[in-house]
């Protein structure tokens, strides 16, 4: 039986003792509004001493050390808070939701008194003994901490959720033993006043079904939802929610009135539904959703974040071609560096309803950082004031300093990973992203020889292709993500941002490689493009996806000379062109500081006095045979535009003898 509480008392001591002693009378798990508790009763007829009590909870203890008295047959409630300096009823624990175990052990550290664990509960869900200090346990969906329980208001099981049977538009759904099935369409969770579902249930898409398992002496089942979009859809994110939430003046945190969507922080977020459906598969979940953003929040299609098993964002990309220029340089950052969170374009159905073209994506925090990485713990930086969400910023400010003072790249390579913070420089620039400053964040292992690396996020306020990017980001009093000032006149990350820049405009932002990049992103989403923009047009004015795209090509096109012509002026490093051919065709490939420049021949612009690193890589039954137009053997090289215009890199067949 799902959620079911099982209790086992182990009779270390005597029995009759044992019953005189305090025991575990009703448990919060999973938090809500207020902390996890833990109430502990005392049936006997004198006052009991909690002081050398140790409680244990999913591999936590948390000893009683001050004295803590409870009256005869009253309550005492331990709060679950992890601030045991708050006072001896404030305890180092937290109780997980999703399952866990409690123990109750007494002051010699042998005897357990109480030993019980759960499964996973739903929200505003106590676990209790149906009458105080009895041997029976239950449900309740009205808490009472520091109250008596009532066996009247308990509940001893609790019912699975509805699995229903969806065939040609149908739905059928089989009722509990001494049960009932009601259902909703409108978002909210049925109640007993919903209607009951007898016989089946004709599906009109669009539309949203509710379901919720009613039955006697049973804690109501979780609700499931199942959301029928408009025919031609593929994988869509749904999202199913009271309605009251989103809208109401005084909770909904959609609600204008009051200005709501603004809101932070836990009172601000609201139990929702939520379904993942794939081409062939739908994973459903209960969520907390908030509404997500800073300066977005204003604007008519919000940004939502939703609270589950981790936190995920679905960005609206709501401002002017927002979306194509975030899967623009999202695929472009694939062979960057620096991290990047990886978004999915997704149509969200709210309650039914369309509600636009979203990208769904991990929250940009320490869970999906961790997972990226494999540290078991990270320091974790956030915006222009360097904040530290984990960990502390000691390091971090170490290394600015170290950077601003020109310290060699051999003492900062022990302290940063070099060329995440150059690709990070590079997009800034190359898009003369607007809120470079304030959207910051960068993060390293806390391990030894853990580095800083960045993380490019909210790319979507470019300036105009000839706007004075090198000069305005220069100019800045303070201190600004990417430190560009700093690193233009470092001895060593001064020429090695430039050849770095220079081998993404050579490759992957060179204007030919870039607009079939993005034509090929516009034609992949064109139509869901166009259905955002009929959903939202006359709330937020956005351009059509035809003025997206067609602003992102003439971008791209310009944005290369005007940035080169900056950087000439601000460094003094004249722009050279350089020709690198291979030598046959196809039978190796040249890479530019990593990423792939040519099977053939191509001519792209560097820095003199920035020598780029070139690589040639055989094809297979090839190998590397030299290289024409400079002195050198390796097959990796630093070439100098300033001293070469051309150079050749010469593969022959690996059966073919040296000459």
């Amino acid at each position: 039986m799902r959620g079911l509480l099982f209790t086992v008392v182990w009779f270390l001591a005597v029995a009759g003792v044992r019953a005189q002693g305090p025991l575990i009378n009703e448990v919060v798990p999973g938090g809500g509004a207020l902390p996890d508790w833990i109430e502990v009763y005392n049936p006997g007829p004198k006052a009991v001493e909690l002081q050398g009590f140790t409680l244990v909870s999913t591999g936590r203890t948390h000893r009683i050390t001050a004295p803590l008295t409870i009256a005869a047959k009253s309550f005492s409630v331990l709060w679950c808070d992890r601030q045991p300096d708050r006072g001896p009823d404030h305890l180092d624990l937290k109780l997980p939701r999703e399952g866990g175990s409690l123990l109750l052990i007494d002051p010699d550290r042998r005897t357990v008194r109480d030993f019980y664990s759960w499964r996973s509960l739903p929200a505003g869900v106590s676990l209790g003994r149906l009458t105080d200090g009895g041997a029976e346990w239950g449900f309740f969906t009205a808490p009472t901490p520091g109250g008596s329980n009532q066996r009247s208001q308990g509940a001893t099981r609790w019912l699975p959720a509805p699995e229903p049977v969806i065939t040609d538009g149908v739905l059928t759904c089989a009722a509990p033993e001494n049960g009932t099935i009601r259902w909703t369409t409108d978002g909210r969770t049925p109640d007993t006043r919903s209607p009951e579902l007898v016989g089946t249930l004709t599906i009109a898409p669009p539309c949203v079904i509710t379901l919720r398992a009613f039955g006697e002496d049973a804690l109501p089942s979780a609700p499931v939802s199942f959301t029928f979009p408009s025919e031609g859809h593929g994988p869509f994110v749904a999202i199913v929610v009271d309605p009251d939430s989103l809208n109401d003046p005084r909770r909904g945190i959609l609600a204008p009135e009051h200005a709501n969507y603004a809101r932070t922080g836990i009172d601000w977020r609201r139990d929702a539904l939520v379904e993942w459906h794939t081409n062939d598969s739908v994973c459903h979940e209960a969520v907390r959703i908030a509404v997500h953003g800073s300066g977005t929040r204003g604007l008519a299609k919000k940004s939502f974040k939703l609270f589950g098993d981790g936190e995920m964002i679905l960005r609206a990309d709501a401002s002017p071609h927002a979306f194509l220029r975030h899967l623009f340089i999202e695929s472009v950052a694939r062979d960057a560096e620096v991290d990047v969170q990886p978004g999915s374009p997704m149509p969200l159905w709210l309650n039914g309803a369309y509600h636009g073209l979203y990208r769904a994506m991990p929250a940009k925090n320490s869970d999906w950082l961790r997972s990226l990485s494999g540290a078991e713990a990270i320091d974790l930086i956030d915006g222009p004031g360097a904040r530290a969400l984990k960990g502390d910023d000691d390091g971090h400010q170490r290394l600015l300093t170290m950077i601003e003072r020109g310290a060699p790249l051999e003492e900062l390579d022990g302290l940063m990973e070099e060329t995440s913070l150059l690709d990070l420089a590079c997009f800034d620039l190359w898009t003369g992203r607007a809120d470079h400053d304030l959207n910051t964040r960068c993060w390293r292992p806390r391990e030894r020889g853990g580095r800083w690396r960045w993380i490019l996020f909210d790319v979507d306020l470019w300036s105009p292709p000839d706007e004075g990017t090198v000069e305005r980001m220069c100019s800045a009093i303070a201190p600004e993500s990417p430190y560009l000032p700093w690193l233009l006149r470092h001895e060593e990350l001064g020429p090695h941002l430039l050849a770095r820049l220079s081998a993404w405009m050579a490759t992957s932002l060179a204007p030919d490689r870039a607009i079939r990049l993005a034509d090929s992103l516009f034609a992949a989403n064109a139509e869901p493009m166009r259905a955002d923009h009929i959903r939202w047009r006359d709330a937020t004015g956005i351009p059509s996806p035809k003025e997206s795209i067609a602003a992102l090509r003439a971008h791209i096109s310009a944005r290369p000379e005007h940035l080169i012509g900056q950087l000439e002026r601000y460094t003094r490093h004249r722009a050279r062109e350089v020709t690198v051919r291979v030598s046959p065709p196809d039978a190796g490939e040249v890479l530019i500081s990593t990423l792939p420049l040519t099977r053939d021949e191509r001519t792209f612009t560097a820095f003199a006095g920035a020598p780029v690193q070139l690589t040639a890589i055989p094809a297979p039954g090839r190998v590397f045979a030299g290289w024409k137009g400079i002195a050198a053997t390796s097959p990796m090289i630093q070439v100098d535009p300033a001293k070469v215009k051309g150079i050749h890199a010469l593969f022959r067949l690996a059966t073919e003898e040296m000459p």
